[in-house]
C-alpha cells in the first residue's frame, strides 16, 4: 500500500513538472512573438524596391527564344539528351511566362487567358515535339518544330503582338554548348 501511494506521488510530480514545463514553453513562445520576433511587414518603400528591381514580364519569352533556337539545333544534330533538355527550358519559361502575364490583351481589348492557350501548346505541339525527341525522329522533329513555331506565332496574334514573327533559326544562340553528341572534349 506504501509502495502504490509512492508511485502516485511521482506520478503526479511527473505530470506536474510536464504541465508546467509546457505551460513555460508556451509564455515564452508568445513573449517572443509579442516582442517582434516575427518579421515586419513590407514599407512602400520595400515594395517599391521590388519593382523596380523586377525584370520585365518579357523576360521569360527572351528565354523561350533562347532555348527553342537551341533546341532546334540540339535536334538538326541529333542531340537527343540535348533537344530533351531544351525541350523541358522552353516549357518552363513558358509557364513562368503565364504565371506572369496570366491575361495580356487581345486585339479586341480583352484578356486573353495565356494558361489556357499555353495548355493547348503544351498538349499539341509540344508533346509532339517531346515524342519526336523520344523516338530520335528527325523528319517528325523538324515537322513538329514548324508546327511550334506557327503556334508561338497564333498566341502572339491572340496576345495583340503580331509583329513577334517567329523563324526557323539560323544561328545557334548558345555558342558555348556543344550540339555534337559525339563531341569529346572537354573530358
Amino acid at each position: 500500500m506504501a509502495r502504490l501511494r509512492f508511485l502516485r506521488s511521482w506520478l503526479l510530480v511527473g505530470l506536474g513538472f510536464a504541465v508546467g514545463s509546457l505551460y513555460v514553453t508556451l509564455w515564452g513562445h508568445s513573449s517572443a512573438l509579442a516582442q517582434g520576433g516575427g518579421a515586419a511587414p513590407p514599407t512602400t518603400t520595400d515594395v517599391q524596391h521590388l519593382k523596380d528591381i523586377t525584370p520585365p514580364m518579357s523576360h521569360p519569352m527572351v528565354d523561350v527564344g533562347f532555348n527553342v533556337t537551341n533546341l532546334y539545333f540540339a535536334g538538326q544534330k541529333k542531340n537527343w539528351p540535348l533537344a530533351n533538355y531544351y525541350l523541358g527550358e522552353t516549357r518552363n519559361r513558358i509557364r513562368w511566362e503565364t504565371y506572369l502575364n496570366p491575361g495580356p490583351k487581345g486585339t479586341d481589348g480583352n484578356p486573353v487567358d495565356m494558361k489556357s492557350t499555353f495548355d493547348g501548346i503544351d498538349n499539341g505541339s509540344l508533346t509532339q515535339l517531346k515524342n519526336a525527341i523520344a523516338a530520335k525522329d528527325s523528319k517528325q522533329f523538324n515537322d513538329s518544330y514548324k508546327h511550334l513555331l506557327e503556334d508561338c506565332y497564333s498566341c502572339h496574334k491572340a496576345a495583340n503582338r503580331p509583329y513577334l514573327r517567329p523563324q526557323i533559326p539560323s544561328e545557334v544562340a548558345q555558342t558555348i554548348i556543344n550540339a555534337d553528341p559525339n563531341a569529346s572534349w572537354p573530358q
